[in-house]
């Protein structure tokens, strides 16, 4: 749960703020905020606006401290802070304790983590569109975005014939996925896309993956280097969930989930390390950073001296490319990196 200032509305650099982020509950505590407070707000980065601190002197006698819901808003559940074994602290988030689509809130945003780019990259199925669909009911689970009523959608304000064939298009050209980018897709917590790699060439086929079902299998992914008891007890957690076990049931039948690729230590871009700024032609981000490993490339997510090659495709950060230079990286386009695969395009 993120919790968010409303506010009266001011002009800070140019932009009409009137909310800003209160980050968390720690925060709010730490900072003692209370409804009705006079704040000082200012925009990090010139971007996002938040509550630097409190005028007490203008704050009401009878001001209330806000108390977090001990109760999820959206269905009900408890809520929790998760203890961080690392830090041996408790998180400073309070999360519903849902794990599957049966908090309203968590379902929509599953189902828009689903459809990203780095998951399934449905073109034209942005997050405004799955929150429209899950409120008229067409998508409730990821498997109804494969079953969807055509017709019906083409009936909606501001779609037609063409739209609705566009986006039928995009949809059948995604039924072919990697088995990494399948399991990050599901939006299990603490797997993000490297976890997801790791897991896929342990498992190297959507069969053994559907097996976790089986304690003693998942268990076995202990022998993983980079997944930890954390991960482990996560992805437990996503299979005791009926519901998850339903989506995992219906999205087998509709898609052809690829065998897991095996790194290749002998590859055209081997100890090399790349990484990537602005739109690529034709290609997605996540496409290009498979693309690379395959060819036993690394990716690395911070321009340093470890970095080989910043390749830029339309308007880059500048700011990478700059740092780039005065580190004499090697900074190339689209073309380049593909004459170093020996593709064109």
């Amino acid at each position: 749960m993120t919790p968010v200032a409303k506010i009266k509305p001011v002009n800070i650099g140019g932009v009409t703020i009137s909310n800003a982020t209160l980050h968390n509950e720690d925060e709010i505590i730490r900072k003692d905020i209370r409804i009705g407070d006079t704040v000082k707000v200012e925009r990090a980065g010139d971007v996002i606006p938040h509550v630097v601190s409190v005028d007490f002197k203008k704050r009401d006698v009878n001001s209330k401290k806000f108390i977090f819901p001990l109760s999820c808003p959206s269905c009900g559940s408890k809520t929790t802070k998760d203890y961080n074994e690392i830090t041996k602290k408790k998180d400073a988030v309070r999360r519903c304790i849902s794990e599957g689509y049966e908090c309203e809130k968590i379902a929509i945003e599953k189902i828009k983590h689903f459809v990203s780019k780095e998951a399934f990259n449905i073109d034209g199925f942005g997050k405004k569109i799955v929150e429209n669909f899950w409120y008229l009911g067409l998508i409730k689970l990821p498997q109804d975005i494969f079953n969807l009523n055509y017709q019906e959608i083409e009936n909606l304000e501001g779609w037609g014939k063409l739209s609705v064939t566009n986006l039928k298009f995009s949809i059948g050209q995604k039924k072919k996925i990697s088995l990494d980018r399948f399991i990050y897709s599901l939006g299990i917590r603490h797997i993000g896309q490297e976890n997801a790699k790791l897991i896929a060439r342990h498992l190297k086929i959507s069969v053994n993956f559907l097996k976790l079902e089986n304690d003693k299998n998942i268990e076995s992914l202990s022998n993983i280097d980079g997944i930890g008891t954390t991960q482990i007890q996560s992805i437990k957690n996503f299979f005791l969930n009926k519901t998850n076990l339903n989506v995992l049931s219906e999205l087998e039948k509709h898609l052809e989930i690829e065998n897991a690729v095996l790194l290749n230590n002998k590859g055209l871009l081997k100890n090399k390390t790349f990484m990537l700024t602005g739109k690529l032609n034709g290609v997605s981000r996540a496409e290009a950073k498979s693309l690379i490993e395959k060819n036993s490339g690394k990716i690395i997510s911070n321009v340093n001296k470890k970095l080989d090659y910043l390749i830029i495709g339309e308007k880059p950060t500048i700011k990478k490319v700059n740092t780039a230079k005065q580190l004499n990286i090697k900074v190339i386009n689209q073309k380049e990196w593909m004459e170093m695969l020996n593709q064109t395009g």
